[in-house]
């Protein structure tokens, strides 16, 4: 056995001691050692193994994985700028505190620097956004199996520590260098003999990781003691909720929320639609200056990475007291207004007064809102715009299943639409970031992973440049198993989101479409089925629905085209939206 294939299977039975069930593989030569192995490892039944062409659809593919399972997930890439494609998903794992386990295969040290082909400095080259990197060292197995053969494992179990970390998990990146032959020897074992390179005898890791790590909650009058030296909870509160991977939360933000009658508006990645006094277009009341300048809140709280609405983070800086409620040392606070971060939902306060009136404003008021929206939408007659789309995608989210929200218009649609429509399913999407890269691979891997424990089919609503930015992700090998995944492409023909910006003002107009705007006029469904996916178009509310229903109902992995209306004409929808919406509030 060569030192390249002895290395590589210690490498790989090592990480499938540790856990890890996902592969995902970019084919290379100097990785050849490594794909191998995992190869050998699917053909026993050992791992799920996934292949793609594109290091970065490989990347955000294990993004996903991970993000659904929190188990990391390896990508394997060769050396040269295919590692270097990893970065977009490294990033957006780290800002997620996603597990992913990033493994480049690398020239030997020897042909760095000299001019040696795909050959390129990849030593810490994803920087601070890795929890950890290491290189593995070269060793000769022949000259000191038991050295050798405790390095490597020990290596990988500690890297698939660090990538599930208590506190902050996360990306880490493995750099190995490999040394020709790439590939086991023709004709079984070299005349150096066969190698044992066991690990522990049970199946265990090589290094089991048992750190203990708790955070404890406090009371919340026990809290605002602490820290203002006065236990009374204000009775004007609201609990704000972003993108977080905590699944108990949920029940505390509900429990702490009923006790203390404090509104409750949640991001679609905060899962809170089932809290009992979430609202459903908290986004929009706030959009209201007199609604916010009345309803300014004594404390408000937020859960997890926020920042959806410019609208809400006002309300969260001008507010008396912020309490941010996040684990990761580097805690999300955008707009540094924090006067305290714990590590957990507090726990509802032993003695708070409640005033009831507080509550029953802001519900008051959100059910006016909806009315409001419904009628201004239904006086566009057969207009189909993002607002629509996003509303009956969400309604189409099977019980129990998986919505990936991608970034722009669509993820702050269902917020100010669709935001309490999934109660009872998973929303999730790449918010560390917002990005609009990898968002396709991402919702494959997390609708992979999530069928896998729930049984349940996905939904995917993305814009269209976000779609034909990760197009390659449907470029899948058909020996591959496919998740039921239904994409959901809002096709405006460009970046509609600038419409409603300011470089959507009059005064840019004569170069909106060129730098902003980029109408691409591209036939998504075309494109779709050229990679053999099947795909459809649809141009009114009732052909949309109809077809979402169709792709759901047929499985496997789908796109169903939502052909909106012009981006001008959908932003001055939405501003007649919220005129409706003020005038309903100042009626009442």
């Amino acid at each position: 056995m060569n030192t390249s294939t002895a290395q590589a299977k210690v490498m790989v039975d090592e990480l499938i001691r540790c856990g890890v069930s996902d592969v995902v593989v970019a084919p290379g030569s100097r990785s050849a050692a490594l794909a191998i192995a995992f190869a050998e490892a699917e053909a026993r039944g050992e791992i799920v193994l996934h292949v793609r062409l594109d290091e970065r659809t490989a990347g955000f593919l294990a993004l996903g994985l991970g993000k659904v399972s929190g188990v990391p997930a390896v990508v394997l890439t060769t050396s040269g700028t295919a590692a270097v494609n990893l970065h977009p998903a490294i990033i957006e794992a780290d800002l997620s505190n996603v597990p992913l386990i990033a493994l480049t295969a690398d020239r030997p040290p020897t042909l760095r620097d000299i001019g040696a082909n795909q050959a390129i400095d990849q030593l810490k080259i994803f920087g601070p956004s890795v929890r950890t990197f290491h290189e593995m060292a070269m060793l000769d197995p022949v000259r000191d199996p038991v050295a050798a053969n405790r390095y490597w494992r020990s290596t990988i179990a500690r890297a698939v520590a660090a990538a599930t970390d208590g506190m902050r998990p996360g990306p880490v990146h493995l750099n190995a260098p490999f040394s020709e032959p790439l590939v086991p020897d023709s004709g079984g074992p070299d005349s150096r003999g066969d190698l044992v390179l066991e690990g522990r005898s049970d199946g265990r890791p090589w290094t089991a990781d048992s750190r203990m790590v708790a955070g404890m909650s406090t009371p919340l009058d026990h809290l605002l003691e602490t820290l203002l030296g006065d236990p009374v909870v204000p009775a004007r509160g609201v609990i704000v909720v972003g993108d977080h991977d905590d699944a108990e939360a949920i029940g505390m933000i509900d429990e702490l929320a009923d006790a203390i009658g404090w509104p409750v508006i949640g991001e679609p990645s905060g899962n809170v639609a089932g809290c009992d006094t979430v609202l459903s277009h908290g986004g929009l009341l706030l959009a209201d200056e007199e609604f916010a300048a009345g309803h300014l809140p004594d404390v408000v709280m937020t859960v997890g990475r926020v920042g959806l609405s410019r609208a809400v983070m006002r309300m969260v800086t001008r507010a008396g007291l912020h309490i941010a409620v996040d684990a990761d040392p580097q805690w999300a606070d955008p707009g540094r207004s924090a006067d305290v971060v714990v590590a957990s939902v507090p726990l509802p306060p032993e003695e708070a007064e409640v005033d009831e009136e507080w509550l029953a404003s802001w519900q008051r008021a959100d059910l006016l809102a909806a009315a409001a929206v419904e009628t201004a939408l239904a006086a566009e007659g057969a207009v189909l715009t993002g607002m629509h789309v996003a509303r009956a995608t969400a309604a189409a989210v099977l019980e129990g299943g998986m919505f990936y929200v991608g970034p722009s218009w669509p993820v702050r649609h269902v917020f100010n639409f669709a935001s309490t429509t999934v109660s009872d399913g998973y929303v999730l999407g790449n918010r560390g970031t917002s990005g609009i890269d990898g968002c396709l691979s991402t919702a494959w891997g997390a609708a992979s992973a999530f069928q896998r424990q729930e049984g349940v089919g996905a939904v995917a609503l993305v814009g269209d440049l976000t779609f034909l930015y990760d197009s390659n992700a449907l470029l899948v090998p058909d020996t591959e198993d496919e998740p039921d995944l239904v994409i959901v492409v809002a096709d405006n023909n460009g970046g509609g989101i600038f419409s409603q910006l300011e470089q959507g003002e009059p005064r840019f107009a004569p170069v909106f479409d060129r730098v902003f705007g980029v109408p691409l006029s591209v036939d998504i469904v075309g494109l779709a089925q050229t990679m053999a996916v099947p795909a459809v178009a649809a141009e009114t509310l009732a052909e949309f629905e109809a077809a979402i229903g169709a792709a759901l109902e047929a499985g496997g992995v789908r796109v169903v085209v939502a052909k909106t209306c012009e981006r001008e004409r959908e932003a001055g929808i939405l501003a007649s939206v919220q005129r409706a919406v003020h005038e309903a509030l100042g009626s009442a």
